[in-house]
Parts: C-alpha cells; structure tokens; sequence
C-alpha cells in the first residue's frame, strides 16, 4: 500500500458503480440509430402543356352506304373553324375533306396522319383569328384570256410534219363516228409509217391516243 507523502496511508477510492451519465449516452446512440423525424422534402407539381387537340376533338371510321368507300369522321372541332380545318387538311393530307353537319369528313382511312396534323398544328380555335391572305391577283379590269391557238396548214397525215411537244387536235378511235376532237401535247408517235391517210396516231402527254388532225403552231 502505497504511503501519503505525510506518512500515513491513502485510501483506496472505490469505482461508481451507477453512472449517472450512462443513460443520456444511451439514448444518444440510439436517437442516433432511429430516422430521422424530419418530413422529406415534397417535389414540386409537374406543370404540364394543355392538349394540343381540339376539345372533346374525336375520329371514326365509317363505310356504312358508302358503296365500300371508308371516311373518316372528326367530331370536336368548333364550328366557327370547320370550314377551315377542312381546307388544311385537303390541302396537307392528299385528301377529299367536307364539312357535313358539324363534323370534318375525309374520304379513307386517315385517323392516324389527322391526328398526326392536329397534334403538330396545336389548337385550332386559333383559326378563328387568322387573318385572310391578300389575294395575289391585282384588283382592276380582269387579265384578257389567253389567245386560242392558230392552226397551221402542216398535214396531220404525214409523219414529218410532227413531232414530240407539239400541240395538236386528234379523233380518238370511241370519237371517231362523231369527229369530236381532243386538244393535247404529242409525246410519241406511234405511227412508224411516213404516211398514214386517217392522220399519224400518236399518244399525248395525258394518255389518250388517237389520229392527228390539227397541227397548232
């Protein structure tokens, strides 16, 4: 036993055996362990665009006393507009488009390129507010028609006489009883012979065939 620097011997101090402290450092840790009561934070609300489609803007088939024919019905689209809704999907889809009642009518099956056209032109109310386009045609006295075509004295029975490009009049073989002429553009010959009597047969530039007659300057 180890002696006071007085003399006399120290007392041994003996270990708390309750530490006062040992249940803060407890519920410390396990605080530490539990989540968090604080509430996560709440994402902001997604805006999203409005549709681009006309309100309540629906499509339909329809072949019924159609003689087989499939149309395809648009309903939703605001009256003031139909008229010119039907106008720019003619114009952009290929299509035949009328106005029947209050719906937009194409002629085939074209629900999926209307949609397509409506999803990228947006909302079509706002063809209530375009203004009309200038017409290209000054105003004033109308521009005089052109001038008809002149006839030549060339022969339509000789082949030498004709040739791609040329405009001309010809008796169709179903006009032939009649001799109702048809104008058009030659695109080839088909007579290979120099002469031909009836007139040289050629093909216009439209399909139709027959004899010439007439060679226009």
């Amino acid at each position: 036993m180890a002696k006071h620097p007085g003399g006399t011997a120290a007392k041994e101090q003996p270990a708390f055996v309750n530490n006062p402290f040992a249940k803060f450092a407890r519920e410390s840790t396990l605080a530490a362990k539990l989540p968090s009561a604080r509430p996560a934070p709440v994402a902001a609300p997604v805006h999203r665009p409005p549709s681009t489609l006309a309100p309540r803007l629906s499509m339909r088939h329809e072949a019924v006393g159609r003689s087989g024919k499939v149309v395809t019905r648009i309903s939703g689209v605001p009256g003031v507009v139909l008229e010119k809704v039907a106008a720019r999907l003619r114009k952009s889809l290929g299509c035949q488009a009328d106005v029947e009642g209050d719906e937009v009518v194409l002629v085939g099956s074209l629900k999926e390129r209307a949609a397509e056209w409506f999803q990228k032109f947006g909302d079509v109310r706002k063809l209530a507010y375009e203004k009309p386009v200038p017409s290209a045609v000054p105003s004033g006295p109308e521009a005089p028609p052109p001038p008809a075509p002149v006839a030549t004295n060339a022969s339509g029975t000789y082949r030498k006489n004709i040739r791609p490009g040329m405009r001309v009049a010809v008796v169709m073989k179903d006009d032939q009883p009649s001799g109702e002429l048809t104008m058009g553009i030659v695109r080839d010959l088909l007579t290979s012979s120099e002469e031909h009597s009836r007139g040289i047969k050629v093909c216009l530039i439209s399909g139709q065939v027959g004899r010439v007659k007439i060679i226009y300057e």
